[in-house]
């Protein structure tokens, strides 16, 4: 009769669990396991691992560490075989992951990788390892995308087990060694082609897209994200979906695809993981989602509003591994609109501050987050003109090129600014290095305007006609001014919109051309203020005041402004012809 209760309550937990009642789930699980006879490893074996395993999966997307320990560390006791302990396994190490334990979970993960028969992943500078990348990659584009989704498929527990820790694996490595992480895509590929399709397959096809997108192969890497997608619809896999969408859309969509459309496929794969319970991978959509909105220059308000809500929510569910990600993005919109000195003040009630985060991934050897936060400063640093910060900030496109971090949208709209911060330091200090940098971030933003005009037209002729003024070639830099801002009008970037504005009005009072110059701010400022960054528009406007005293900033239209005089004319505004 126990027996009997302890297999209902795994059967009604397993229920709960599907509709993501987590709480109640492990509930029953626990009852189920009390009431489990003296001795249950020895005369209820399966019932025992099936419900350890249960209560361990439950206490992992319950971000309990400790009953993730507890429920697997007696599976890794009394198991009898290696395939018995696969689950536990797996569970531990994302258990240890979510709880940003990422030196441990990494050993255990190679650990489990070991005891399954594989090797240790290799570093990007292995001799081997790019001969080994260029083959696969050969390999697959001479198959049609027809011959590939109709390979044979696979339901063997290990293989699941592997692809599922080298999936978890890729994440860990992300944050604490991305040198790491080619080696580890490669490898499930060649699992998924040469022991069979799995439901994890589609995210092999994903994470290799990375790896063929960082070696330079722009085109090959866009196709085997679209792959990913295409092999997870045929297999019929909405489960995986929104695991899929979080790594095809930062890492491989921006290539091709508007930043405004990856914003909404990001929402769909919050939706979808929340519909078939894959709570982690709804997070990460839910903060991308937050991320590209901020990239794709979305109401500031409304980015500092959502993430506020989210963090609420990351925090009351103990989901601490997302919290740091989702804090820069949330401080980073409280400066824009506030002003820097207001970030400390909504830090509380467990939010960390940015020195907190900084000092955390320090500590914890987060690359990934450190350089993340490097952006997200040296952006701000860009926006209020703090350039004697910028110098300590750069770095971040020889860090890409170094293949040091991936090729993410935060880091690719992060080659933009430091190539605009470079030219505008290379004019204030007539340093060449300054120029080098500034031309290099140019040429490296070239190519993918090649494949994205959408996201990346606008900031080249940006770049274009900084270069052209801080070489002193007068005609183009005009001529790039005007366009770079028409394209960014045209695809939709309000806030880099009013950048070209603003570099445009400095162009133009540099060349003693106050009209155009006074209209390009104004317009600037009008931009920033409708993107919601009110404390970047009152550093437009103190510009404005402090080049063209006696003006104040009209409420129409800039294209027909009508100038008011609040302390009388300087001379400057009267040369322009703006007062009668």
């Amino acid at each position: 009769k126990k027996a009997m209760l302890a297999a209902l309550n795994l059967k009604v937990g397993n229920k709960s669990a599907a509709l993501t009642d987590f709480d109640s789930a492990l509930a029953y699980f626990k009852h189920g396991i009390s009431f489990l006879n003296e001795e249950y490893w020895k005369h209820q074996y399966q019932l025992s691992i099936d419900l350890h395993n249960a209560a361990a999966d439950a206490s992992c997307a319950l971000s309990d560490t400790v009953g993730v320990r507890f429920y697997s560390q007696s599976v890794f006791s009394y198991a009898v075989s290696l395939e018995d302990k696969l689950d536990a396994m797996f569970v531990l190490v994302k258990s240890l992951r979510m709880a940003l334990a990422l030196s441990e979970a990494e050993k255990c993960a190679v650990r489990f990788l070991q005891d399954l028969g594989e090797e240790l992943p290799r570093a990007a500078n292995d001799p081997q390892l790019k001969s080994d990348i260029l083959s696969m990659i050969g390999a697959i584009s001479r198959c049609t995308d027809d011959s590939i989704l109709i390979l044979k498929h696979s339901r063997d527990k290990k293989l699941i087990i592997l692809m599922k820790l080298y999936h978890d694996l890729f994440y860990t490595l992300q944050m604490m060694d991305p040198s790491r992480l080619f080696s580890v895509s490669l490898r499930m590929l060649q699992l998924s082609i040469e022991c069979g399709i799995t439901e994890l397959s589609p995210l092999a096809f994903a994470q290799f897209g990375v790896t063929v997108l960082s070696v330079g192969d722009a085109v090959a890497g866009y196709r085997m994200g679209s792959l990913a997608l295409k092999l997870a619809k045929s297999l019929g896999i909405a489960g995986f979906m929104s695991s899929i969408i979080a790594v095809v859309q930062p890492y491989i969509a921006w290539v091709s695809e508007p930043f405004q459309i990856i914003t909404e496929t990001h929402k769909l794969g919050v939706t979808l993981g929340e519909q078939w319970g894959d709570v982690s991978s709804s997070t990460v959509n839910h903060y991308w989602f937050q991320l590209t909105k901020l990239l794709s220059g979305h109401d500031l308000s409304t980015v500092r509003s959502d993430c506020s809500r989210f963090l609420r929510d990351l925090l009351s569910r103990k989901q601490s591994w997302c919290v740091n990600c989702t804090c820069m993005t949330y401080i980073h919109s409280v400066a824009l609109i506030e002003g820097e000195n207001s970030c400390e003040l909504v830090c509380c009630n467990g939010i960390p501050t940015e020195k907190d985060i900084e000092s955390l991934s320090l500590e914890r050897k987060q690359e990934l987050i450190i350089f993340g936060l490097q952006t997200h400063r040296l952006m701000r640093c860009f926006l209020f003109r703090k350039f004697d910060k910028m110098p300590q900030l750069s770095g971040i496109l020889e860090n890409l090129l170094g293949n040091k971090i991936p090729l993410l949208s935060l880091f690719i709209v992060g080659v933009f600014y430091e190539g605009l911060a470079s030219f505008c330091l290379a004019r204030r200090t007539g340093d060449e290095t300054w120029v080098s940098r500034g031309d290099a971030a140019l040429r490296f933003l070239r190519q993918w305007s090649r494949l994205s005009e959408w996201n990346f037209e606008n900031k080249v002729l940006l770049l274009e006609a900084e270069k052209s003024f801080t070489q002193g070639d007068l005609d183009e830099a005009q001529k790039f001014y005007k366009t770079a801002t028409m394209s960014a009008q045209r695809h939709k970037f309000l806030h880099e919109e009013a950048i070209s504005h603003e570099l445009a009005g400095l162009f133009f009072l540099d060349q003693k051309q106050y009209d155009e110059s006074l209209r390009s701010f104004i317009n600037s400022f009008k931009c920033f203020k409708q993107w919601g960054a009110t404390a970047v528009a009152k550093r437009v406007e103190a510009l404005i005041q402090d080049n063209f005293e006696g003006l104040c900033i009209p409420e129409d239209s800039a294209e027909s402004f009508s100038v008011v005089a609040t302390k009388g004319p300087s001379k400057r505004a009267l040369d322009c012809g703006l007062f009668v």
